[in-house]
């Protein structure tokens, strides 16, 4: 099974995003869209892993949950990583709470090369470039500003299913550190 930790989507935040899919699905390009019920803000990819890591990987979890503080970040606009035009993962970033969910997902031991970008994918797409009336589109999002309270840390198993992948959470870890 391929392993992660992320913070959850709350229903709120899945039902905005749930909502940006539905008007850029309409204007079309050729995007995977995730399903809301899946949305979560990674902060450490394990891959693929042995159910025997298990142990060790939730008491990463605990660790990391004891140092941390609840928080608090919003969900603000529309992105996509290479670039609007060249939307290859079109996403909804953070406007606030950047600097405790990088913290977290340093002490889950996030040890990617890439720098740390907070976000909640929405779509993938399948082709190269993206079309000009999806650009605007994607330019024409409104800003969420959603915020939520972050009070735990979630291991996600994701298994290939025929529709894609299906997510399960495995364990969480409530955040108990000082603020």
């Amino acid at each position: 099974m391929r392993l992660f930790i992320a913070v959850a989507a709350d229903d709120e935040i899945k039902s905005a995003a749930a909502e940006a899919v539905a008007r850029l699905r309409r204007v079309g390009g050729n995007f995977r869209w995730v399903d809301p019920r899946d949305m979560h803000t990674t902060l450490r990819y394990f891959g693929a892993r042995s159910e025997d890591e298990l142990p060790e990987i939730q008491a990463l979890m605990r660790r990391a949950a004891a140092a941390t503080a609840p928080f608090e970040i919003v969900y603000g606009g529309v992105g996509a990583f290479d670039s609007f035009k060249e939307a290859r993962v079109v996403w909804i970033g953070l406007s606030e709470g950047f600097i405790p969910m990088e913290r977290a997902a340093g002490l889950v031991g996030r040890d990617e090369p890439r720098p740390y970008s907070p976000h909640l994918t929405v779509g993938r797409n399948r082709g190269a470039v993206a079309p000009p009336e999806f650009v605007a589109a994607l330019r024409a999002e409104p800003i969420l500003n959603l915020r939520r309270p972050v009070t735990r840390l979630s291991l996600y198993a994701s298994k290939p299913a025929p529709f894609g992948h299906a997510y399960e959470v495995l364990f969480e870890a409530e955040l108990t550190g000082a603020a």
